[in-house]
């Protein structure tokens, strides 16, 4: 494969064969009614041409497609629900075929992560065995899959344009779901069901009946912590850059993805927003601390109806997830190793299904932390803790021997860690899609960010360096 890549590199198809042939082939394709077909090869043969010489090229286009996985489950074919893990594994395979120059130019030393990783894989390995098999398949896919997609940056590393393109995917999902979650508010949840979407499923609503956006996910969760996501990646290269149209762009629609957030009512997301906000303003854009006064005097203007109010600031969903982790302590005292992995949350739901049980019978921790200590025993969770904290530690690491643009990215990169970690007390973060695979995503492009290279490493050639500083 890769001889081909580079063959048809040397010797590319002239241009006006290949439009003769592309007119004649359109050609027969409309004539036989096979339209349809024609267009979608019109679109994923040359972005497969694409991706194929630059990996990279994939990664960013991912990121493009996962804000609209909940539209896929919701109306495409249940052959295609599987597509995520199909493009990470693409994506892996392609970092083994494609060009040369595509790939790491230099021998670099691990993460300082990996081994706490490696120890929490291990052990959810040796769970899997008291589970039955599609439990545990079900638990290692959603717990352990989307890290193939790191693997796959590490080998064909983000240069700072794919990464400035990852920005700006970021920036415009953010607006499009804003306006699609904006539109669910003005139609209602009655027009929703009518074209499909379920109640008690999709469909949800706040202790103060009113609708939560989901936009084009699944759920309202996901979509409010996407938003989370936008935004503290977007604001510190935006104030890096104010003059760019793109981040013109991205201040005046900074009240939209606001507005849209809020209507989630995923205060998880909001709690994670605020933690890193905080770190960045605190950290270094002293700038935001002045924005601390503006967001106070914005929620005097904030409507305070008694449903609204109830809808933000009832406590009656807390006061139900502690009430259940009280139940759920009591069956941990019995089993501190933890019952196996796949046993809660989205997992066990799944592994129900299949083994034709009731998927409503499951527990569902809505916090990540606990889930791993339900699962994994008190063992899973400190090495979880040990991990996630060490990946921020490496991080500022990253940052400390960055420079330009980069430190900007990777101190947005930082403050999601941040709003991941708080986020996940109230909600099975690394369960949804796409906050799970995200997460792995920016994990493998901070790790490729200025890493350390490894003893008696050759060094990178010229052409590397220039299309890094691009």
């Amino acid at each position: 494969m890769a001889a081909l890549i580079e063959e048809l590199r040397r010797n590319p198809i002239r241009a006006p064969w290949t439009f003769g042939i592309g007119v004649v082939a359109v050609s027969v394709g409309v004539v036989m009614g096979w339209g349809l077909y024609v267009l979608i090869l019109a679109v994923i043969i040359p972005v497969g041409i694409a991706v194929l010489k630059r990996p990279q090229r994939g990664v960013v286009l991912f990121s493009a497609l996962l804000p609209f996985d909940g539209i896929l489950a919701q109306f495409g074919p249940a052959a295609i629900h599987p597509w995520k893990q199909v493009f990470i594994l693409a994506l892996l395979v392609l970092t083994f075929v494609c060009p040369t120059e595509a790939r790491a130019q230099m021998r670099r030393r691990l993460p300082s992560w990996t081994l706490a990783f490696a120890a929490l894989l291990l052990l959810g390995l040796l769970s899997a065995t008291s589970s039955d098999r599609n439990t545990a398949l079900v638990g290692l896919r959603l717990a352990y899959f989307s890290a193939f997609l790191t693997i796959a940056v590490w080998r064909c590393p983000l240069d700072r344009r794919d990464r400035d393109h990852l920005v700006s995917v970021f920036l415009a999902m953010s607006i499009v779901t804003s306006l699609v979650g904006l539109w669910q508010q003005v139609v209602g949840h009655q027009y929703l069901n009518s074209i499909g979407y379920a109640y008690n499923d999709t469909i949800r609503f706040t202790a103060g009946s009113i609708v939560r956006s989901f936009s084009t996910f699944n759920l309202p969760f996901p979509f409010g912590l996407y938003l989370m996501l936008s935004v503290l990646i977007g604001l510190p290269m935006a104030l890096a850059e104010p003059k760019r149209l793109r981040s013109k762009i991205f201040f005046l629609t900074l009240p939209l993805i606001a507005v849209a957030l809020f209507f989630t009512f995923v205060r998880g997301a909001m709690l994670g927003l605020a933690v890193g906000l905080l770190y960045l303003a605190f950290h270094r854009y002293k700038l935001l601390i002045y924005g601390i006064p503006i967001v106070l005097l914005a929620a005097l203007f904030v409507p305070t109806g008694a449903t609204l109010s109830t809808a933000v600031f009832s406590s009656s969903s807390f006061q139900a997830r502690t009430v259940s982790w009280d139940q759920r302590f009591e069956l941990f005292a019995e089993h501190p190793l933890g019952t196996g992995i796949g046993t809660t949350g989205a997992a066990a739901e799944k592994a129900a299904k299949l083994n034709f049980q009731d998927p409503n019978a499951t527990y569902v921790p809505d916090n990540s932390w606990l889930k791993v200590l339900f699962e994994l025993g008190v063992f899973g969770l400190w090495i979880m803790v040990i991990m996630l904290v060490s990946m921020f530690l490496f991080t500022r690491a990253v940052e400390r021997r960055s420079s330009g643009i980069d430190r900007d990215f990777v101190n947005g990169a930082a403050a999601q860690l941040l709003a991941i970690m708080t986020a996940a007390l109230v909600a099975t973060y690394f369960e949804l899609t796409p906050m799970d695979q995200l997460f792995w995503m920016m994990i493998g492009v901070v790790a490729t960010i200025a890493p350390e290279v490894a003893r008696g490493a050759p060094d990178v050639g010229e052409a590397a360096r220039a299309r890094s500083a691009d």
